[in-house]
């Protein structure tokens, strides 16, 4: 068949369309990656900023409830933050002061001991340092190395000329107190900076929050002024929490050295502090200066072992113990991402962005839980699991990693039953596994696997002792038949089934469907309490087509209770369905139905 003029280049518009659609997101990351290397000059005084309004605003929110006015508020907020820096930056300078007239005795028995180390070093592995080195300095490839140096320097040319050196003119005195003042006026001018866009967003709080609100979305207001106060709440705290933790750190470590006898303990203090900020390496930063400073000190190394267990003991208590005790048990970001996000932002920004690796991602993070644009940033970077109970389970069973599920397994249980674990999660991760194989995403080759490697979980964990089970007791006695169906996740529907009933204290077997006609039905009792169970994942027509079967074993069994179970999809009601014998819902209303009740049917 011809196809009309014009289909052809239209299909090839389209798939060009759809590629192009495809690039937009990664054309979009590398742009804004591109501004925010080269407008780093701009963007690093409003974060410093954000990060300091975010610490002040719960000052300023004291103030606020006992009356104050907002301005006198923001006022009072930044005079305290300039006076704990000027404090700060006082008792920097003073220590520094009186640290530095011991500074050349210092630097010499550092250097004596490092001498003294190195010597030590190379009597036991000189066999070593001098392989490497090739032989020594009497080594023929030395000699000529050696040799050509020398001939190397310089020295009159064939024509007599000598070579000329020009050097510049000694800086004038208004020069060389330019190169004195610039580089400290570039910190005071950042400063200054960030201190005005500061105020400028604690007074300007309620309108640049209702400009957010617009870009974020006016349609809906509530959910979006919802996600706003929480986000801004929860960065407040975080931000304030971790200023005060980091100051108790650097409190800690001031009282520590300055008991242990380290001169100006309260120089190393303040560092330390500061310096934890800067994940992961600011604390062994902060354990350089006064462990070579007790190396100076003491002849031997005694004072230096004991600043260095100083801050082996007193860092993983401040990061195990008081950290999730003052702002919970996790910073809401995964491990992984902390370190990707470190080495990313330090690229960018270099050390000023190793700073706020932190806060900035923790940033992304808040906005991608509340903001869909945003979302990639919580999957990728946030702490909460990418899948759900029931997916990881099925990607771990369709790996072919029924260990790795078993022990997942044993972690969910501990805080809830087995009944829910198998509802909740293998139940549903079942159901996954036929609506791919319904929708043509996996073979049904592959669903015997699955139901294999499930099967393997269950058998694990057929010793649990469930305590949340929502059998009731009349089912002790009760005997059931247990006939799992044909496919593939047939036989972990029914292994399921029979140790939650085996628990609540019924008498199961298990029999194949090819035993249905012949005396395997007989339950031993006869009585109206018996059961047989078929069980399977079961859609609307597979239920259809076991209706004959159920009516003839109905009228084989006359007293015994014929329950089918489960259905495919969790959204189909079972009153809904117009059968005979509808399937169950959920494994819990199965095991109710056996016994009679309808306390699991819900």
């Amino acid at each position: 068949m011809f196809e009309p003029v014009g289909t052809t280049s239209r299909r090839v518009r389209m798939g060009r369309d759809d590629a192009l659609a495809k690039l937009v997101p990664w054309l979009i990351a590398a742009l804004a990656i591109c501004a925010l290397y080269f407008a780093q000059t701009v963007l690093i005084p409003i974060m410093l900023a954000g990060l300091l309004s975010f610490l002040l605003a719960p000052i300023v929110g004291v103030f606020r409830r006992i009356g104050v006015p907002r301005l006198p508020s923001v006022a009072i907020a930044v005079v305290l933050a300039l006076g704990a820096l000027a404090a700060t930056t006082a008792v920097l300078v003073s220590q520094a002061a009186t640290l530095s007239k011991d500074a050349p005795a210092y630097a010499e028995r550092i250097t004596e001991k490092s001498q003294r180390v190195s010597t030590e070093l190379r009597r036991r592995f000189d066999f070593i340092l001098r392989e490497s080195r090739g032989g020594g300095s009497d080594h023929p490839v030395t000699r000529r190395a050696r040799s050509r140096a020398q001939t190397s320097l310089p020295a009159e040319t064939a024509n007599g000329a000598l070579p000329v050196e020009v050097w510049a003119p000694p800086p004038t005195a208004l020069q060389q107190v330019a190169a004195v003042v610039k580089p400290a006026l570039a910190p005071l001018e950042t400063t200054l900076i960030v201190f005005i866009v500061t105020i400028f967003f604690l007074i300007q709080k309620q309108d640049l929050r209702d400009r957010v609100i617009r870009l974020m979305g006016a349609a809906d207001l509530h959910r979006t002024t919802a996600a706003f106060d929480d986000g801004a709440q929860r960065l407040s705290r975080y931000f304030f929490a971790q200023f005060v933790v980091n100051a108790g750190f650097g409190l800690v470590v001031w009282a520590g050295l300055f008991l242990i006898g380290v001169p100006a303990p309260a120089l190393w203090g303040i560092l330390a502090a500061l310096l934890r900020f800067v994940p992961y390496i600011g604390t062994v930063i902060a354990l350089v200066g006064p462990l070579a400073l007790a190396a100076a000190v003491d002849p031997g190394w005694g004072l230096a072992a004991q600043v260095a267990l100083l801050f082996i003991v007193v860092e993983p208590v401040i990061g195990y113990i008081i950290e999730p005790l003052f702002y919970g048990h996790s910073t809401g970001l995964s491990p992984v991402s902390v370190i990707v996000a470190a080495l990313f932002w330090t690229w960018i920004w270099g050390p000023v962005g190793l700073v706020l690796s932190m806060p900035l991602t923790l940033t992304l993070v808040v906005l991608g839980r509340h903001i869909p644009a945003f979302a990639v940033f919580d999957i990728l970077l946030g702490d909460q699991p990418a899948l759900s109970p029931a997916e990881t389970f099925y990607q771990r069973v369709l790996a072919g990693n029924p260990d790795e599920a078993i022990d997942e397994a044993e972690a969910h249980l501990q805080a809830s039953g087995l009944a829910s674990y198998y509802d909740d999660v293998v139940l549903a991760a079942l159901r996954l596994a036929a609506a791919d194989v319904d929708r043509g995403a996996v073979a049904r080759s592959a669903l015997a696997p699955v139901g294999e490697a499930a099967c393997e979980v269950i058998t694990a964990l057929a010793d649990y002792q469930s305590h949340q089970y929502a059998v009731p007791p009349p089912a002790a006695g009760c005997a059931v038949v247990c006939i799992p169906g044909r496919g593939p996740l047939d036989a972990a529907i029914s292994a399921m089934t029979a140790q939650l009933l085996r628990q609540s204290g019924c008498t199961v077997r298990e029999v194949s469907r090819d035993q249905i006609l012949g005396d395997a039905l007989a339950t031993g009792s006869g009585g109206t309490g018996d059961a047989l169970c078929f069980l399977g994942l079961f859609d609307t027509r597979g239920a259809a087509r076991m209706q004959p079967l159920l009516a003839s074993i109905a009228t084989r069994v006359p007293g015994g209770r014929i329950v089918l179970g489960v259905c495919r999809s969790s959204d189909v009601s079972a009153d809904e369905t117009p059968l005979a014998v509808a399937p169950a819902v959920s494994l819990a209303a199965l095991c109710a139905a056996v016994v009679g009740t309808d306390s699991g049917s819900a």
